[in-house]
């Protein structure tokens, strides 16, 4: 079973496989636009972060191993330095991305005390809530034309499922190659249900796989010495959807 594993991989990652195999348009879906560059044989590259790395190489001891990409260190491309781990959707043609951000907050508990203790003002976010909602800036904010990190961060989770059900859905990719990012207002059990549905086109074979991938996690992050010990911030493992676990597809969940 091993060798036939290796003799697989081999072929798999061979030069003459690997230029004939289809490539799938990169999109990002949610975070910073510019942290990710496409690397070779099935890597992906993002920006270099220390805190970052540090967390990479212990979850590659932790419980959590399974569901997060393979760490393969740091790695330097055109002047810059990235972490390099392995891209999820590698082994897919036309893959269905959802993006989801995990948890009932979406900030770390240090933003908030910086920004209280030296607010700074953002015009980016005053101009992303006024979009989607005119009158949810208060008169001073309107007056300033700029709202706190915090601010809109917590205003977001009040339009969202976030504050609801724990989670919110940033964004979906089809297989054919259409993007649907209005998803400010998906607040209801209802409104996330019909979401799910339209993603899996209402297969249930994968919507159970889904839920029993959902449910090892569950069990694993409750014996996680990582997860116990720290703040997870959503810059590190949600944008894109590479590492919320092993495969997002409307058609396969990766085991």
């Amino acid at each position: 079973s091993k060798s036939w594993r290796k003799i697989k991989n081999m072929v798999h990652w061979s030069p003459f496989v690997m230029s004939f195999k289809k490539r799938y348009p990169w999109i990002q879906l949610a975070g910073h636009a510019g942290s990710f560059k496409a690397g070779a044989n099935g890597k992906i590259l993002k920006k270099y972060c220390e805190c970052e790395q540090r967390c990479l190489d212990q979850l590659m001891d932790d419980a959590l191993c399974p569901y997060v990409p393979a760490y393969h260190g740091e790695v330097e491309k055109d002047g810059e330095r990235y972490n390099q781990m392995d891209d999820l959707l590698a082994e897919f043609d036309l893959p269905c991305v959802m993006d989801c951000k995990m948890g009932v907050r979406t900030y770390l508990e240090e933003e908030l005390t910086k920004a209280r203790k030296k607010p700074s003002l953002r015009r980016d976010m005053y101009l992303k809530m006024v979009e989607v909602d005119p009158d949810a800036p208060t008169e001073e904010e309107k007056a300033q034309r700029a709202v706190t990190k915090p601010r809109y961060m917590q205003w977001r989770e009040t339009i969202s499922s976030t504050s609801t059900l724990g989670f919110r859905i940033e964004g979906v990719k089809n297989e054919d190659g259409t993007v649907n990012r209005d998803f400010k207002k998906t607040k209801t059990k209802e409104q996330v249900v019909v979401a799910f549905q339209e993603f899996t086109k209402g297969n249930r074979v994968v919507l159970k796989k889904y839920l029993d991938r959902l449910k090892q996690i569950k069990d694993t992050v409750e014996v996680s010495p990582f997860f116990r010990t720290h703040e997870v911030s959503d810059n590190l493992y949600t944008e894109n959807g590479y590492s919320t676990y092993r495969g997002h597809s409307a058609h396969r969940v990766c085991q």
